[in-house]
């Protein structure tokens, strides 16, 4: 119910999308929305944070974290979505804290949405800890399955690798094409 009050809220003007012309530059207050359980909060904080927003300028990105960018006393909701509006890209941090979280939930559906009707491929998964078949919602699995995402590795030698692909994820503005069928 909740997602559909603010779906339609969303579409109904509440909220104006920004759609990116081929030509224009889409301007956003972030570079990417981050989307965890708080159980993965250490890692966002320690890990992810440093490595994306404090690099040398002009490389260095702007992340909208709740723990930190969210306004106080602002519904959550509307937290959410105005974070999601003001951000190029949300990337969903995968772990079975993700998956048993209906906030994680929620926002990966008005993610999703936002992919929709702003036509761009806007979210960007990364797998902290693998997710069991059993708890994973069909949602997330399906979506798993029809795209790519990546794999936080456990070792030091292909975290510099990972450092590097997701950058290009949070730089690239992929748009997405439909082919009618004929």
């Amino acid at each position: 119910m909740r997602f559909a009050y603010f779906h339609i809220k969303l579409r109904l003007g509440g909220y104006q999308l920004q759609i990116n012309d081929e030509e224009q530059p889409i301007n956003k207050r972030y570079d990417a929305f981050v989307v965890y359980n708080q159980h993965d909060s250490d890692w966002v904080i320690h890990e992810l944070v440093p490595h994306l927003e404090n690099i040398d300028p002009p490389n260095n990105y702007k992340l909208c974290i709740h723990e930190r960018d969210f306004l106080p006393g602002n519904d959550i909701f509307e937290n959410i979505l105005d974070s999601i509006e003001q951000s190029k890209k949300t990337m969903l941090i995968l772990s079975p804290g993700f998956a048993a979280s209906e906030w994680c939930y929620f926002e990966m559906r008005m993610a999703q949405s936002c992919l929709f009707e702003e036509k761009r491929d806007i979210i960007v998964m990364v797998s902290l800890k693998k997710i069991p078949d059993d708890d994973m919602p069909r949602i997330l699995r399906n979506i798993l399955l029809t795209k790519s995402y990546l794999e936080w590795p456990e070792n030091g030698m292909g975290r510099r690798l990972f450092w590097e692909k997701l950058k290009v994820a949070l730089r690239s503005d992929s748009r997405v094409n439909r082919v009618a069928a004929l």
